[in-house]
């Protein structure tokens, strides 16, 4: 995989970087989408914010980008209640995703170190790629992740929810289903105080889910396999075939 992305990629740089065509700004804000925590206002650190705004206007316009909007509910104001100092400047933020993971990948790894591309230093590219993969691939996990939840349940807008007091990676409510699970990218196999955790999340928010699902890259530990209740999927790698297959039915 690493020799395809040097050969492939790297020494190809001048063509792909050609075929998306954006100017430095807009370039810069994609490469900070492509590794921040991925709220929507997150690049106004960096970018003025009348330029941030219509930069992420015209990038979502053009199908670069989505929104995965928030579900968290507003709190309506209470005038005698004086709201604590960290809370003052809290704003509810929809978060950003890029439409196809190539994109992500290009603005994650390669424009950031164009100039060391354009020199052919590409061992140190290389070098710079392998000790961040692991975490770039995580959030990949995750989108796939919903993907195979929807396609298990045949049910349509998975996402995460996010609140100013916790994340959780896997969250769908209608009228007749509600889930909610985590994702771990991990080289280790994983416990049940994982479960026990996300139990805690749906506590906090009310929330009574149908299922909790926990999908590991690396599977679970024989504790965590032998639990019987009838509400829990542990998922691991395996299960990702169903993907496969219905790519290769198409």
């Amino acid at each position: 995989m690493f020799e395809n992305i040097e050969n492939l990629l790297l020494k190809n740089y001048i063509k792909i970087n050609n075929s998306f065509n954006f100017d430095k700004i807009t370039s810069y804000a994609l490469s900070l989408l492509a590794k921040n925590n991925r709220k929507r206002f997150s690049i106004n650190r960096n970018i003025q914010h009348f330029k941030a705004y219509f930069i992420l206007k015209y990038l979502l316009k053009n199908n670069i980008l989505k929104l995965e909007y928030s579900k968290e509910i507003k709190k309506p104001k209470n005038k005698r209640e004086k709201l604590k100092k960290e809370l003052r400047s809290y704003v509810i933020q929809d978060k950003i995703i890029f439409q196809n993971h190539f994109t992500r990948f290009f603005y994650y790894f390669l424009k950031p170190n164009e100039k060391l591309i354009l020199q052919e230093k590409y061992d140190e590219v290389m070098k710079i790629i392998k000790e961040k993969f692991e975490l770039y691939q995580s959030f990949c996990f995750e989108q796939l992740s919903r993907e195979l939840i929807e396609r298990k349940f045949q049910i349509h807008g998975v996402q995460s929810y996010w609140n100013k007091n916790l994340e959780i990676d896997l969250y769908y409510q209608d009228e007749k289903l509600s889930l909610i699970g985590e994702v771990k990218f991990k080289n280790k196999k994983i416990c049940k105080n994982i479960l026990n955790l996300l139990k805690l999340k749906a506590k906090s928010l009310n929330l009574i889910p149908n299922y909790y699902i926990i999908i590991s890259k690396n599977g679970f530990s024989k504790e965590f396999y032998k639990m019987s209740e009838q509400n829990l999927f542990l998922l691991d790698f395996n299960d990702f075939k169903i993907l496969l297959e219905d790519d290769e039915n198409e």
